[in-house]
């Protein structure tokens, strides 16, 4: 499968994405109101809730297609059309060698065990954010959505560019959860609008989706050049 289209256009939408977030708080005025409690606590369920659904995908990729093919009990086997095995999400060949790590006498997929990680520790800050009241100047809002904006592009590089090391990219991707967090909550506190978090947070699934989007791209190059005759990569994150 090419991703030629797909390696331009989403990190062309993610900016895009961005620029709204931007222009969004860009034109909010100065002597923005709050949300109220119950909005708060609206927006940090839904937020917790897409987190807890990314959590089930790192530990199961792909669960839903596979659940629906199997209630439509289609005969399609999934296999590989080599012999070659899986191990982290990953086949077990030299190319896929620094995608997987060991952790706790288990193997993970780097890239999700990063985001897993990313995930549990931003369900986590927004529980804490939640129960200490904590209220974001305007000055801190713009620097830490600057910041979380500013985490993307690094993820996305790193994507590309894969470090030799898994222990860097488990890192890099625990940070692109971490700055879902932190532009949520910013333009929240900059906003003082629900819709406006509400929409944020579905921009969220757009920068992750770029991120697995990219990771596709990234594997199909890596067993497009490999050596070997199986070619058994189908699209894994």
């Amino acid at each position: 499968m090419k991703y030629t289209t797909t390696i331009y256009l989403y990190p062309v939408f993610s900016v895009i994405a961005a620029v709204l977030i931007l222009l969004i708080v860009g034109t909010t005025p100065s002597q923005s109101l709050s949300l109220s409690l119950q909005e708060e606590v609206g927006i940090a369920s839904v937020f917790i809730l897409c987190c807890s659904i990314g959590i089930s995908f790192t530990l199961r990729p792909n669960w839903v297609r596979r659940s629906i093919l199997r209630f439509q009990n289609e005969e399609k086997n999934t296999q590989p059309r080599g012999e070659r095995s899986f191990q982290g999400h990953h086949p077990d060949c030299p190319p896929f060698k620094n995608h997987t790590i060991r952790w706790k006498e288990k193997t993970w997929c780097a890239g999700c065990l990063g985001l897993f990680i990313g995930l549990c520790a931003a369900i986590l800050l927004m529980i804490l954010y939640m129960a200490t009241d904590f209220q974001l100047i305007k000055m801190m809002s713009y620097l830490l959505l600057l910041l979380g904006l500013s985490i993307l592009p690094v993820v996305y590089v790193e994507i590309l560019h894969r470090s030799k090391y898994a222990g860097v990219h488990v890192f890099i991707n625990s940070m692109l959860p971490l700055s879902f967090f932190i532009i949520t909550i910013s333009v929240e506190a900059i906003t003082g609008k629900f819709i406006s978090s509400l929409f944020t947070i579905l921009l969220c699934f757009l920068w992750l989706d770029t991120r697995i989007q990219l990771s596709k791209w990234h594997h199909s190059l890596l067993c497009t050049h490999c050596s070997e005759n199986c070619k058994m990569f189908t699209g894994s994150v």
